[in-house]
């Protein structure tokens, strides 16, 4: 059987829940026929989040590994295509850290991309009637850092990753007013169907 690490970042900023939390819960919660789900809550930390990606993937084991984050000015599910070597924000982590255009590693390459057929994952998603799209910009704050860190990790463990940015869902406390929100159920079921495409397609695993 397949396993997925679907990981959520904790609250941040003045954002007391998270959706990518919360949808990552759900989704575990009802699963996916034929695919064992774990899940992991990652810091909102440069420093840390690779640390606690790797002990989620050496605690796990996964075959896929998924992660979710929050877009709290995004009207649509987002299908991040790349993750820049480069870590820059406005506003701090959670610990208090700003980076100013700093390489994630100075060693390895200026970006990369993810391994998972990414227009095949939004096809998918349209046929189930939800808003999708394909985002070439994971930013650069945190999201950003643990997304280069997974797909550094893919060659070394054979895993198959993609990061997903999600709205704000509708009735979300903290949810910025006058933002666009999205029906829980359906950022749920888009990743349900994430992983039953990957899966179907993967099935060596």
């Amino acid at each position: 059987m397949a396993k997925v690490l679907l990981t959520g970042f904790e609250p941040y900023w003045d954002y007391p829940v998270n959706s990518s939390w919360v949808v990552a819960e759900k989704v575990a919660a009802r699963g996916v026929v034929g695919v064992d789900i774990v899940i992991e809550q990652v810091p909102v930390s440069f420093s840390r989040v690779h640390v606690a990606l790797r002990e989620a993937v050496e605690k796990h084991s996964p075959n896929m590994l998924i992660m979710l984050g929050q877009s709290g000015g995004s009207d649509k599910v987002k299908l991040e295509r790349v993750a820049l070597n480069m870590m820059d924000s406005k506003l701090p982590d959670n610990d208090g850290y700003i980076p100013n255009e700093e390489p994630i590693n100075i060693e390895t390459p200026a970006a990369l991309f993810t391994n998972i057929p990414i227009k095949s994952l939004r096809a998918a998603i349209e046929e189930q009637g939800i808003s999708v799209k394909i985002s070439n910009s994971c930013g650069l704050y945190v999201c950003n850092r643990l997304y280069y860190e997974a797909l550094m990790l893919c060659k070394k463990y054979h895993l198959k990753s993609i990061f997903i940015h999600l709205p704000f869902y509708e009735g979300q406390p903290s949810a910025k007013p006058n933002k666009p929100t999205m029906p829980q159920n359906d950022m749920v079921k888009a990743i349900q169907t994430i992983i039953e495409k990957i899966n179907d397609k993967y099935r060596e695993f």
